[in-house]
């Protein structure tokens, strides 16, 4: 090596020993109380809540300048609202010498965020507003969470929901100075979300997964898929802020889930199998506070085919005067028939008594469950399951502003969709009033032919209960 090369090679390991010395030295006197106190200041002004490093700050300055946080609490007014086991801020380094410390990306690990509502509509999160002057933008090129747990809870509603095991990326993230109820409006972001499950009082869904755009008010969830019930979902939901009340549409389909995860949500089952599919196209408007449930329209539906249920014979049910009398025929409407929507009346109604009373199996042929929205009260449209010698129909409305049934009638019908049996349910979900099965039609043998005989020699005409696309067993 030649004696130049030495001296160029000599000076710059000079130099980097000066710059490892300078950064010894600086390094306490940059982070110290002094950064811990002006990032719990600043995040605390940000956020309108109070943040707390608990832990300790590191400093590290290559390849960029990043600072780490441990133990970090964030309370409003005492009340716990999020911690995270460490968080990485990436900070302009011209920024250690400024008031405002200029943050371009945020990682936090192990996350947990807990929001409430008390039962006075007041979040957990609320904060007192904040004048434009007050007010600051912001911009960060990447934030990140690991391993965060979400829970909200609402006394309000009784809604529960959480998610668990999260990943969350978001980029070109961008707030700008707005005030509710325009604030989100004002903040622009893409990302990605994956959440190991996520669950609700009577859904839990593993392998979440979804891309999310945000911008000019708008929180877009394109696409979003998971598996739920052993089956596969994907959908949308657009969320849009930027009007006096929130709207949010909703498009959703479930793929070939299996009967038998299903009936675990509103009874321990005996036995099920075949598997179905769901679908919803439903928008909201508002609130809880504002009546949301009273703005809900759109159409849901479920299909099934070949369903093996361990619920006892029903055709043998059925064919019998005497046990007809006494069979419950809103017992296997409400479950059955209720499809989509069924699950939000099972709290009022014993499954458990429906699916454990007989011995036996039962195979659905076809199973069709059309419904649509309006106004919060989902309307029968095509209603119906065929048994390998029975047809069972449903029609009326299941009212989700009221939670009540309204005048829903379920029938077993013949094959040209005359009732033969009818029963009526009326009244609250929690607690329904069940009137015992009217017989237009239940003879049994001979009798049966020589009375559908006389009917027919006499002309007699019945009024059509159900013409949908279930045919009549052959």
């Amino acid at each position: 090596m030649s004696k130049s090369a030495r001296r160029v090679l000599i000076a710059f390991a000079g130099i980097a020993v000066l710059i490892l010395l300078l950064c010894a030295w600086l390094g306490p006197r940059l982070l110290g109380a002094n950064v811990r106190s002006r990032l719990e200041l600043g995040a605390s002004d940000a956020l309108g809540m109070d943040v707390h490093i608990g832990g300790t700050v590191g400093l590290r300055l290559f390849p960029v300048l990043h600072v780490t946080l441990t133990d970090l609490r964030i309370t409003n007014h005492g009340a716990p609202v999020a911690n995270a086991a460490q968080a990485e801020l990436g900070i302009e380094l011209g920024a250690l010498l400024h008031k405002d410390l200029q943050v371009q990306s945020v990682a936090f690990k192990h996350v947990t965020i807990v929001i409430t509502r008390d039962r006075n509509g007041h979040f957990n999160v609320q904060r007192p507003p904040k004048t434009e002057a007050a007010a600051r933008a912001a911009e960060i090129l990447a934030v990140s969470l690991t391993d965060a747990n979400f829970n909200y809870t609402d006394a309000l509603t009784g809604s529960d929901f959480g998610a668990q095991d999260c990943k969350l990326r978001l980029s070109d993230l961008r707030v700008a100075v707005t005030q509710a109820p325009e604030l989100l409006s004002g903040v622009s972001f893409d990302g990605h979300l994956a959440c190991g499950q996520m669950r609700t009082e009577n859904v839990t869904a593993s392998e979440v997964k979804a891309a999310i755009h945000s911008e000019n008010g708008i929180v877009s969830f394109d696409p979003v898929t998971l598996a739920v019930f052993g089956g596969h979902g994907a959908g949308k939901v657009d969320a849009d802020f930027s009007g006096a009340l929130p709207v949010y549409r909703v498009h959703s389909v479930v793929s070939h889930f299996r009967i038998a995860d299903f009936s675990k949500n509103v009874a321990a089952a005996k036995g099920a199998e075949g598997t179905m599919n769901f679908s919803a196209d439903l928008t909201l408007r508002g609130t809880a506070l504002t009546g949301v449930m009273q703005t809900v329209t759109g159409a849901a539906s479920l299909h099934g085919e070949n369903l093996v249920l361990e619920i006892g014979d029903l055709d043998k049910e059925f064919s019998r005067y005497e046990s007809t009398q006494n069979f419950n025929l809103v017992d296997v409407g409400a479950f059955f028939l209720a499809g989509p929507l069924g699950l939000a009346i099972t709290k009022g109604y014993d499954f458990a008594r429906i699916l454990k009373k007989s011995e036996g199996q039962t195979t659905i042929v076809t199973l069709v469950s059309e419904w649509k929205v309006e106004q919060g009260i989902a309307l029968a449209q095509d209603v119906a399951m065929a048994t390998a010698k029975n047809r069972v129909a449903m029609k009326g409305g299941l009212n989700f502003v009221n939670d009540s049934f309204d005048d829903v009638t379920v029938a077993l019908v013949d094959p040209k969709g005359c009732s033969r049996v009818e029963q009526k349910i009326r009244g609250p979900f929690g607690k329904p009033d069940v009137e015992k099965p009217n017989v237009l039609v239940a003879i049994a043998g001979p009798a049966r032919k020589l009375f559908n005989k006389s009917r027919s020699l006499l002309g007699a005409k019945c009024q059509v209960f159900y013409s949908g696309t279930v045919a009549p067993p052959k």
